[in-house]
């Protein structure tokens, strides 16, 4: 069994509203910001880095990418498949498309993270669990068979 460290990480806090009235545009607050940042530290500070960030194409979750992604120096990587209006099945299309990645991160939106979360630990069954924004869960996980076969590793969520 091939496993990788797959961090799922929830955006950090985002305005209410967003200027255009779409979902979508939400942007972060600054206390998300300072929170994105945070996560950015957090994973450049591991020794197992992520080689791979993917993140949903919303406002909230790329401006909590943009972080990461400076702190990790890697390029800007969307995926349309982890928006907030897409289902678990295309969250677990990305995770199998990550095959192969030692080690590698998904930000994305509620429920979707912390379904993902239970499905990938507990099996399709799975209740969900709380999962706060800007909160990361690492996992150690099967690409190819990753349903019900993850072992929860850490969590991490900056201080407020």
């Amino acid at each position: 069994m091939n496993t990788m460290l797959l961090h799922i990480v929830r955006h950090a806090k985002a305005e209410h509203e967003s200027p255009t009235g779409e979902d979508a545009g939400r942007p972060l607050r600054r206390r998300g910001h300072r929170q994105a940042e945070a996560l950015g530290a957090y994973f450049a500070s591991e020794s197992l880095r992520p080689a791979i960030v993917l993140a949903s194409p919303y406002l909230r979750a790329r401006e909590t990418a943009e972080h990461i992604w400076t702190a990790l120096e890697l390029l800007p990587q969307l995926d349309d498949r982890l928006a907030a209006h897409r289902s678990l099945a295309d969250y677990l299309d990305v995770i199998a498309d990550l095959s192969g990645a030692p080690c590698a991160a998904v930000i994305g939106h509620n429920p979707l993270c912390a379904h993902l979360v239970a499905v990938l630990t507990q099996g399709p069954t799975a209740s969900p669990a709380r999962h706060e924004t800007a909160r990361a869960v690492s996992l150690d996980v099967d690409p190819s068979d990753p349903v019900g076969s993850a072992r929860l590793v850490g969590s991490f969520r900056p201080e407020d």
